[in-house]
């Protein structure tokens, strides 16, 4: 049985200025077994695919520079493998990219991870670009450009 921690976030409210200005709160759900797993990646496949598609062109103005206050964010399914002190699990994260080089997106995790004890808000990550399922560009003013997944996820509820 898989069990999935799904942090329903919206974007802003990883950023200072968005939290300041009232971006709405955090809302993880834990799903239990392979059926509700099956049901969410259905559900944000149409939402994943729209992200993967309009990532080069996010990507491209990444690298040529965002203006002051801006960010870029991309959300990723976050592993931890087991060993004697930790079970196997994953859970959705948002990263901050620092940097995009050789097919492989380097940052730093954005948000409080409530299920993996292996990451900690800040620590570094590296990992190949396949694996983002959304991206965000998170503006100085606190709002956000894209997003469409994590957006979809602040109103889906998983099955019962």
């Amino acid at each position: 049985m898989r069990t999935l921690l799904l942090i329903s976030l919206t974007a802003g409210s990883l950023c200072t200025a968005a939290a300041q200005s009232g971006a709405p709160p955090d809302k993880p759900q834990m799903l239990r077994g392979d059926k509700a797993f099956d049901a969410y990646e259905r559900a944000i496949a149409p939402y994943v695919a729209k992200a993967r598609a309009s990532y080069p062109a996010a990507k491209k103005r990444f690298l040529a520079g965002l203006p002051p206050g801006y960010r870029f964010t991309v959300f990723i399914h976050m592993y931890q493998s087991a060993d004697k002190s930790h079970k196997e699990a994953w859970e959705d994260l948002y990263v901050i990219v620092d940097k995009i080089e050789g097919g492989k997106i380097y940052g730093r995790v954005n948000n409080k991870p409530l299920r993996l004890t292996k990451y900690h808000l800040g620590d570094r990550v590296s990992f190949p670009e396949s694996r983002v399922l959304n991206w965000v560009v998170l503006r100085a003013d606190g709002s956000e450009e894209a997003n469409d997944l994590v957006n979809f996820l602040d109103h889906w509820k998983p099955p019962r």
